[in-house]
This record gives structure tokens, sequence and C-alpha cells, in this order.
């Protein structure tokens, strides 16, 4: 697909002012939530991801979906052509071999590229939830923010390209982790492509589905199995 073509499948009519609005609304949110998370420090850790992650599709359907009456196809959410998920698959072992140049130079340093994941298996009440929450949740509602309406709604103004470094900073720097925001930062930007490439954000969708699976599959099977925790080495 040529770029004129991929340019107007992924036209929306929500303007830049609104997607700044949003982005706006989205950190307020954060913010509420991390606020939230000192009152209820008993809440299963797997469902408040599941909620939070869920919440930050509100302001996403009110300024996009609901103000100007389009489905949610609008989003990014329609069919796409099979051959980007093999250009998306090439992009991802790129990234991947980035990370272990990335984890192993950090290691030096006895530093990680992600937090100690552990917990999250542990203070949960099922390992399902954790993946339910973490592999399919987090990777299509955040797709949906950072590409189907922040990258989207950016591209009128700024061009596909600015739009896609400036919706991959925003993706690196709302996950709050300092020593990953290059890996989620690079992530950001090869979803954003594969979004401009194909005109749907499910082959992104599926290659963050994909990239958290494998870290929380690592994270799961060296705590209960003793396996060595590859997760180090993934965004």
């Amino acid at each position: 697909m040529d770029s004129k073509n991929t340019t107007q499948t992924n036209a929306v009519p929500w303007s830049t002012q609104d997607t700044w609005v949003g982005v706006g609304s989205l950190f307020i949110l954060l913010i509420i939530l991390m606020v939230l998370t000192f009152f209820m420090p008993d809440m299963d850790i797997a469902l408040f991801l599941i909620l939070g992650e869920s919440i930050f599709l509100i302001p996403v359907w009110f300024i996009g979906i609901r103000k100007y009456r389009v489905k949610w196809s609008a989003m990014g959410l329609r069919a796409f052509n099979l051959g980007s998920i093999g250009i998306g698959c090439g992009l991802m072992v790129l990234s991947w071999l980035f990370n272990l140049g990335y984890g192993l130079f950090l290691g030096l340093f006895s530093l990680r590229v992600q937090p100690d994941f552990a917990p999250l298996f542990s203070e949960a009440a099922s390992p399902a939830w954790v993946f339910f929450g973490g592999a399919l949740v987090a990777p299509l509602v955040e797709e949906i923010i950072f590409r189907g309406f922040i990258f989207a709604g950016l591209q009128g103004r700024y061009g596909w390209k600015k739009s896609a470094l400036i919706s991959a900073g925003l993706f690196a720097m709302i996950h709050f982790q300092p020593a990953a925001i290059i890996p989620i930062f690079i992530l950001g930007l090869i979803f954003a492509y594969l979004y401009h490439l194909s005109g749907s954000i499910w082959p992104a969708v599926i290659m963050h589905m994909s990239t958290n699976a494998l870290g929380l599959g690592a994270v799961y099977f060296a705590a209960e199995y003793g396996i060595l925790d590859l997760s180090i080495l993934l965004p």
C-alpha cells in the first residue's frame, strides 16, 4: 500500500486539538489511578491492571467515537493485508536483537530493562488473569489509544513520521520505566509504522501481544520452574 492510500485510510474525524485534549485526559487518569492504589491496597493486582487499562478508553471513546458518531473501525480496527504481519515479525526480530545488546549493556551496571514483574503472579489471584490483562487487554487498549487515536489524530497536522515520533514518545513516557524508555520508544515507532503501512492497528496489536506474552511468560516460568528469566532482555 502506498503512502497516499495509507494516509487516506488512516484519516480520522477528530482534530489535532481533540487529540491533545485526549492525551491530557489520559495523563490525568493515570495520576488518579496511581492515587487510588493507596486507597485500595487489597485489590487484586491483575483486576486493577485490567480495569485500569480499560478506563483509559473512556476519553478516546468520548472524544473520538461519541463526539463524531463514528464506529470503532475509525480507530484502526479494520481488516489488513497479512503481508504486514511478516514485515512486523522482521521488525520485531531487529527490535529484540537491539534489546539483547541493550539489556546486556545495562547488566554491566546491575540494571534491568524492565522491573521485576514476578510479584504480579504471586500477588494475583490467578496467573491466568495476569496473562489476560497483560498480554491481551493491555496491548489492545494501548494500540487503540496510541496508534488508533493519538498517532492517527496527529497525522493531519504533523504528517505520519512526526506523529510516529510523538506517539512513540508518549507511549514510552506513560510506562514510567526509565531504563526501558528507549526499547519502548522503538516499539512505538514499529507499531506506528505498521499502522501506517496496513491502515489497521491489528498488526501492531498482534506484535504487541506477542511481546507482552513472551515477557510475562519468561517471568512466570522463571519464578515457577527456575528457568532463566529472559524478560530482562525484553521491552
